[in-house]
């Protein structure tokens, strides 16, 4: 079972008047029912009701559990509290994975992928990385398991190493990581335990429908008990740190978010699933002309040689941990060089040089 974009997250099914079709963002659908204990697989007890259970605990006890791979994206953790997958409810502690699944976060990833040249009803350009090439190799992966080959670890962010984090607090100047016009406010979906009547999480039937609710909406206890969700720790450029890195984010051109904010009418109203792509300069003369604290393209990839190396290395890291297939990685190699070359690093004199295949691609491990 492999499961794309879902992480702690349920689905509005199975109670009086249930709406599958509703999906919460950061200001939509939040009074349906969609994210209810238990958020994780493995067994935990819940804070404020005091329940003990977990998604795979009907299964464990019949011994019927499917082995899964749970496979997300950033902007599950602003959106969706993920977190709460992978952390007690009451966000003191990390938790193990389950026998039966692995847990993928892809860093600095929207919800799906979106278009690079296009800002839709966002701030910024829409977030292009695209997770393809790991989720094929996860796929086989998860088949291999079947036949008794362990997955690749979980990669997720952690309390424990300081990579789970509070959403950091907004700037005086209102930016993110000190991007000029690249506004950050800090928004992040609050998962609260609504009051929907007496007996409602035993039997489905809500007798207060919708919840009520005090403004403001986000972290205020009058709307019910608060389960503590994290986001992502990202570095210097803005980028997330833990998780799948995709080349695109290890060799950066670019800043990459999984969340977004609104323009027009409704500006730094959440961008729901939408992520961003906030290229770097060319030059260091036009990051010194335009204030971007962020390394221009030059500084950080000063040869054709330099850069190419590098995704190499991104490259054959993640074939080495079965996080890429052979088969994707010439393809992918092509399309990152050219993008270095579209995005000002320094052209190789002559033609591109001949792709060089990963090592464990060329001695024919996979």
């Amino acid at each position: 079972m492999m499961q794309w974009i879902a992480a702690g997250d349920g689905i509005n099914m199975n109670y009086r008047f249930s709406q599958p079709g509703r999906t919460e963002r950061n200001r939509q659908d939040h009074l349906f029912v969609e994210g209810v204990f238990p958020f994780a697989n493995v067994t935990t007890t819940d804070p404020f009701t005091g329940k003990t259970d977990g998604r795979y605990a009907r299964c464990e006890a019949t011994g019927t559990c499917p082995l899964g791979a749970e496979i997300y994206s950033a902007n599950e953790y602003w959106v969706k509290a993920a977190s709460l997958l992978h952390t007690t409810p009451d966000g003191r502690m990390d938790l193990p994975d389950s026998p039966y699944a692995r847990n993928y976060f892809i860093s600095s990833h929207q919800h799906g992928t979106g278009n690079a040249t296009s800002k839709g009803n966002c701030q910024q350009f829409l977030n292009p990385l695209n997770s393809a090439p790991v989720q094929r190799a996860l796929f086989l992966a998860l088949d291999d398991w079947t036949n008794g080959t362990p997955p690749p670890a979980s990669r997720v962010p952690k309390l424990a190493d300081g990579t789970l984090v509070a959403p950091p607090a907004t700037r005086a100047d209102g930016t993110y990581v000190g991007i000029p016009g690249v506004t950050y406010t800090g928004l992040k979906t609050t998962r609260y335990l609504f009051n929907y009547g007496p007996g409602f999480y035993e039997t489905g039937i809500a007798t207060i429908n919708p919840p009520v609710i005090t403004p403001p909406y986000e972290d205020n206890p009058l709307n019910g008990p608060i389960y503590p969700s994290f986001v992502p720790k990202t570095d210097s450029d803005g980028n997330d740190i833990a998780g799948v890195r995709l080349p695109d984010v290890t060799v950066p051109l670019a800043t990459y978010t999984g969340w977004a904010l609104r323009a027009g009418p409704q500006a730094n109203d959440g961008c729901e699933g939408s992520g961003q792509y906030i290229p770097f300069e060319s030059t260091e003369a036009e990051r010194a002309a335009s204030d971007d604290p962020r390394p221009s393209v030059e500084a950080r990839y000063p040869s054709f040689a330099a850069y190419s190396s590098a995704v190499n290395r991104a490259i054959d890291g993640l074939v080495k941990d079965r996080l890429m297939l052979c088969e994707d990685a010439d393809g992918e190699q092509t399309r990152l060089l050219q993008a270095g070359l579209d995005a000002g690093v320094p052209a190789p004199h002559g033609n591109l040089p001949p792709q060089s295949t990963p090592p464990l691609c060329h001695s024919g491990k996979k």
